[in-house]
């Protein structure tokens, strides 16, 4: 599985070339929920979908071209991927979007890769191996002098531990540039917290590298959205928690979209936000 790993961190980077292609381009269509489609979604889509069915058995379900769930609803393993995740950021060129790759099995995933191409950041993660992440300009040099490969990736690898590294003491919640809403406004106020602004996935590999505490998401996302950093983020000691539940989120379901959650950083299981979640009847 290890190898897989290291397979599907390439399939991401060689995406996210192809992405960069086209950043700083305006064209775009409108998809049925009014979000934004580019030519670099599509390219990306068809790239990665190629790419891992060359390198593995399984099913692949993607944003741009969504398996029905009578098709994966008795799956072993599948492949969950947004291949732009925050087409948005893409569009306003602030660097903060990225390629997002998951293997779910059954109701969760044990593999995945968030690459954000415009920095050079890779953040991948194993069921049961760790989380990882890599010095961006390294990545740069390796792919500049087309050195990378498995065997790079087993050696420049940097493990997450999720011990918190942000210098602030006041608690750090993430909160996105476009999609935030008055919930998560309220749910900041109410905890005082201090807040800083990531695109796409990106958020939760915020928790998963220590940078900051807690992400609240009071709207609407999908499975593709969250799988790859949810599992990035569980290697390195945090947790997803869907509100209603209270358990971590479940994929695999009738319906692909997620349910409102709460992202807690290492640091932040158990505390005193953590537990009031817990305690209230509905977050």
């Amino acid at each position: 599985m290890n190898i897989l790993l290291y397979q599907s961190a390439i399939i991401a980077i060689k995406a996210g070339e192809l992405v960069l292609k086209y950043y700083g381009l305006e064209e775009f269509a409108l998809k049925s929920d009014s979000s934004p489609l580019t030519k670099a979604d599509l390219e990306s889509n068809t790239f990665i979908t190629q790419e891992l069915q060359e390198n593995s058995p399984y099913k692949i379900c993607s944003e741009e071209a969504v398996l029905e769930y009578e098709e994966r609803k008795d799956l072993e393993y599948y492949w969950l991927i947004d291949p732009l995740d925050g087409t948005k950021d893409f569009l306003a060129k602030n660097g903060g979007f990225t390629i997002n790759i998951a293997l779910i099995h059954k109701n969760r995933p044990i593999l995945g890769v968030v690459y954000a191409p415009a920095f050079y950041q890779l953040y991948s993660a194993l069921k049961g191996f760790g989380s990882f992440t890599y010095t961006p300009q390294t990545l740069k040099d390796a792919l500049d002098s087309k050195t990378l490969n498995p065997a790079w990736l087993e050696q420049n690898k940097q493990r997450l531990s999720g011990e918190r590294i942000a210098k602030e003491e006041q608690i750090i919640a993430c909160d996105s540039l476009f999609h935030s809403t008055k919930e998560t406004q309220d749910f900041i106020a109410k905890y005082h917290l201090k807040v800083q602004k990531y695109g796409s996935s990106l958020k939760v590999c915020a928790l998963a590298e220590g940078k900051a505490d807690i992400y609240p998401r009071l709207n609407g996302t999908s499975e593709w959205d969250s799988a790859a950093s949810d599992i990035v983020l569980e290697e390195a000691g945090g947790v997803i928690l869907d509100c209603e539940s209270k358990k971590p989120l479940q994929y695999n379901k009738p319906s692909v979209r997620n349910p409102y959650f709460l992202a807690f950083a290492k640091s932040q299981v158990g505390g005193a936000i953590y537990k009031d979640i817990l305690a209230s009847p509905y977050a």
